[in-house]
């Protein structure tokens, strides 16, 4: 059983170099003595066979780049995070891709998208956030497209709205063309939402969360995307499956998450590993 993690953050703390920055870990905790390399070689143990690392603003962008020149298996994505959007002028954002692009190891773009988690909707900053948050996406679609690059597309809202998703579904009707690859990285979202993605072309990533008892509708979600339309991730450090819950994700278990998508929903962990290979246009198995 093969797996490829399409989406680990290698390049953030406490994987990159053991440091637990604002997780709380035990003074014995394992993980204090542990770096990115450590992680990997423990994930190649359960049958990791490749990994993509995302970037989510310069600095992670810059580490996965650095991570992904150390080994054949692991390649990089570089993006801005919306949540980010407006720390740079998109002037500083383009100039940054095109200094990074014309690098191989970069192999996609994101991650990118809209999150409106938690703002405050009917305030100046959310008007100007959300604003700021459409033009970094619609910069970095047209950078995927100039470069023939696949996009992580990260979408986040409000339990109670779907504007995050709604529009981020619009801003790719208007940009994409027939020939752009794109996931909708750790998807949630209303059903019709999901169903639209795939027409357009779109694939879908689930994390460990599709494990946790009450995310049935998650489960729901999964189980309407076409089999070839699948990507499996862990976001680790973050979503660890749910007999992990409340601790670190670490790389290796996706392995487990791997497990209870075949088991539980019946996924072919065959196909979602051609899946990666064939959305990322890279051959991990090297």
């Amino acid at each position: 059983m093969k797996i490829i993690d399409t989406h680990c953050h290698y390049n953030l703390e406490p994987l990159y170099s053991g440091n637990p920055v604002h997780f709380r870990l035990e003074e014995k905790s394992h993980l204090l003595r542990m770096n990115w390399q450590d992680h990997w070689e423990q994930a190649q143990q359960h049958e990791i066979a490749g990994t993509v690392v995302v970037g989510a603003n310069k600095e992670t962008s810059l580490l996965a780049i650095e991570i992904a020149e150390q080994k054949e298996q692991i390649i990089a994505a570089i993006g801005i995070h919306p949540e980010h959007a407006l720390d740079f002028s998109l002037v500083e954002i383009e100039n940054f891709f095109n200094d990074l692009l014309p690098n191989g190891n970069v192999k996609a773009i994101g991650e990118t998208g809209l999150d409106y988690f938690r703002l405050e909707r009917g305030t100046d900053l959310f008007a100007k956030t959300q604003i700021a948050q459409q033009e970094l996406f619609k910069l970095q679609i047209s950078l995927a497209q100039k470069h023939n690059l696949p996009l992580i597309i990260h979408v986040r809202d409000d339990q109670d709205r779907e504007d995050a998703y709604w529009q981020t579904l619009e801003i790719l009707k208007q940009k994409l063309k027939p020939t752009d690859k794109f996931v909708l990285h750790c998807v949630s979202g209303p059903s019709e939402y999901v169903t639209e993605a795939v027409q357009l072309g779109g694939y879908i990533g689930f994390d460990g969360n599709v494990s946790y008892k009450k995310a049935d509708s998650l489960r729901n979600l999964i189980k309407q995307v076409p089999m070839n339309r699948l990507l499996i991730e862990t976001d680790a450090p973050y979503l660890p499956p749910q007999m992990h819950r409340g601790k670190v994700c670490e790389p290796w278990m996706i392995a487990e998450t791997a497990k209870f998508a075949e088991e539980e929903l019946q996924l072919d962990l065959e196909q979602i590993y051609n899946n990666s290979e064939e959305f990322f246009n890279y051959s991990f198995s090297k």
